[in-house]
């Protein structure tokens, strides 16, 4: 993706609390001014510009990047999720470095502990260390690090943990991790030997049985209002990796993609912003209020738009003007956040909303509209939406989208709802050849029965097959 609009957004700003210029930039500096911007409020160090604006760029970027990079990682203590990336501008490359304020102060480069006083990295002196150390107390007992009453290990999908302890040692080639419980410790995920609201969200078999406000409601409405009719409803009760995992496939089936030939060559283009919508997803989950057992993530698609909304007004000081420029990131689920970062769910630090912005406008898509109303924070997709073309305002190329992109079907004698649930079978199977019933239940978040009784439509009707042994095989397309 073209990140320059990030660089236009962030030299339209003067050097500050959060971001700085280096033209000639040495190890130990960076290394101090982003330890600096973690203890304080996060930031950005746009490197290859000088203190007047000017670009001037960075030789050999991509190879700086790299060393830079690791030096970061590895020096910086406690470890922090770290965004470093080559942004090519104006035929120059330049060097952004974003991170967020750190929920575990104080952070330290070679013994020292570095502060951001306006737009200088000083050495922080007693005071602001004490300051630092209050707010790590108070960080601990934020509703993410409180212990969960009786998880256990047993209670986690191990293999999502060890993927993500695959990622972490790519991200972090020198750390030591001797298993799962001692990768979950390290993360602050496991206190004293309970495991954390946080970690219940991320890698819970069934989180909901723990805290069901961690539920995510997906609903297709008629019409261009809530209520209680609706085409289709559903609620999502897996882990926060399962969960996006269905969302997106659920974007893709409801949504679709369509063909564009120019001469010989043809290309799938989605009829959805798929950037800007993971992206909003992504907000919603590491940004909403987990504490509040009124606490919801809701996404609907209506007949005039798309919104994912979740319970979790605005952090203090951030307003929906700031949401279209470069601003300050203020977590309220860190540890969430940083897990996902890991993951590379998040790929850059801030700039997401303006992204989702420039990610609409290139696709041909409206700008999406953020409203922050009684706690609940909503982004609305204006114009996206995949119901029946009666209703005013329909992109008609959607349902069209939709019936050529996935080979959408059509069941003779079946609610709209399970025409649904049937073609989300037949993406899976196409998405991954083999598949067996359980997973499929598991990715629909239904009962293994009901799939069952929704397996045996398809292979009646001649949709698919299994095959192989009882015990290694699993369902293919008929062909």
């Amino acid at each position: 993706m073209d990140n320059s609009f990030i660089i236009d957004n962030l030299l339209q700003q003067q050097e500050g609390n959060r971001l700085e210029y280096m033209a000639k930039p040495t190890k130990d500096a960076i290394a101090k001014t982003i330890t600096a911007f973690i203890n304080t409020q996060g930031g950005d160090l746009l490197i290859g510009v000088d203190d007047n604006k000017k670009v001037v760029g960075i030789e050999n970027a991509e190879k700086f990047k790299v060393i830079i990079q690791r030096l970061l990682i590895e020096t910086i203590k406690p470890i922090a999720p770290i965004s470093v990336q080559v942004i090519n501008y104006k035929k120059k490359e330049l060097i952004l470095i974003s991170v967020w304020e750190g929920a575990k102060k104080p952070y330290q480069f070679k013994g020292k502990i570095y502060s951001r006083e306006n737009d200088a990295t000083k050495v922080s002196n007693l005071e602001t260390l004490s300051s630092l150390v209050n707010q790590r107390k108070k960080a601990d007992f934020e509703w993410e690090r409180r212990t969960v009453l009786g998880a256990t290990i047993n209670d986690l999908d191990l293999e999502e943990i060890n993927q993500t302890i695959t990622l972490y040692r790519a991200y972090k080639p020198d750390s030591v991790i001797e298993d799962a419980e001692d990768f979950l410790y390290q993360m602050g995920l496991l206190q004293s030997g309970s495991l954390t609201n946080a970690a219940i969200v991320l890698f819970g078999k069934k989180p909901a049985r723990f805290i069901p406000q961690s539920r995510i409601r997906l609903t297709i409405y008629p019409s261009n209002k809530s209520g209680d009719v609706f085409l289709n409803d559903r609620i999502l009760e897996g882990n926060i990796f399962k969960n996006i995992t269905t969302i997106i496939d659920f974007f893709a089936i409801y949504f679709g993609k369509k063909l564009i030939v120019d001469g010989n060559i043809r290309t799938e283009k989605t009829n959805y912003p798929l950037f800007a919508m993971r992206e909003g997803i992504l907000n919603a989950i590491v940004h909403r209020d987990y504490n509040s057992v009124n606490g919801f993530m809701q996404i609907s698609i209506f007949s005039d738009r798309t919104e994912i909304s979740n319970y979790g007004g605005l952090p203090n000081g951030i307003t929906i003007k700031d949401l279209k420029r470069e601003h300050n990131s203020v977590l309220r689920n860190p540890d969430i956040a940083q897990i996902c970062f890991i993951r590379k769910y998040i790929e850059m630090l801030g700039s997401g909303t303006l992204r989702m912005i420039n990610d609409c406008k290139n696709n041909g898509f409206k700008a999406p509209v953020w409203t922050d109303k009684d706690d609940i924070t909503t982004v609305a997709f204006p114009e996206l939406t995949m119901v029946g073309t009666a209703s005013e305002g329909v992109n008609e190329g959607v349902n069209e989208g939709v019936n050529e992109g996935v080979n959408r079907v059509g069941f003779d004698d079946e609610s709209e709802g399970v025409n649904d649930d049937l073609n989300m079978i037949l993406k899976l199977i196409d998405k991954e050849p083999g598949i067996k019933a359980p997973r499929i239940a598991e990715q629909l978040q239904k009962g293994l029965s009901t799939v069952e009784r929704y397996i045996k439509k398809l292979r009646d009707q001649n949709y698919i097959e299994f095959r192989g042994a009882a015990k290694n095989g699993g369902y293919h397309r008929m062909t």
